[in-house]
C-alpha cells in the first residue's frame, strides 16, 4: 500500500469539480503551487489534500485552498513571459 497520496480538487463557479490523484504528495504540492490562472478566467477554487500514512495505519491529513485567478497588482506584474523561461522585466528607463 502507498505511504502517501495527494489529491487536487478544482471547483468552478457552477460547482462542477475535477479531481486529480497524485501518487506522491510532492507532485500535488508542485502542481498546486503553480496554479494562478489568468485575469480572463472565471472564478475557481483549488484545494490540495495531502495524506501521509504512518506505520500504525494512522493518517496525517493536511489541506490548503486558494481562490483563482490570482490577480497581481499592475506594479508587480512582469513585462512579459518567455516560453520555457518564465517572466521577464524590461529595464526601467
Amino acid at each position: 500500500m502507498r505511504k502517501e497520496l495527494g489529491v487536487l480538487l478544482m471547483e468552478d463557479e457552477s460547482g462542477e469539480i475535477n479531481v486529480q490523484l497524485f501518487a506522491e504528495v510532492q507532485g500535488v504540492e508542485k502542481a498546486f503551487g503553480n496554479l494562478a490562472g489568468s485575469p480572463a478566467d472565471p472564478p475557481r477554487r483549488a484545494t490540495l489534500v495531502s495524506i501521509r500514512y504512518g506505520e500504525d495505519g494512522e493518517a496525517n491529513i493536511a489541506s490548503l485552498t486558494k481562490l483563482l485567478p490570482i490577480l497581481e497588482s499592475i506594479e508587480n506584474r512582469p513585462d512579459g513571459y518567455v516560453l520555457g523561461d518564465g517572466p521577464i522585466n524590461f529595464p526601467k528607463i
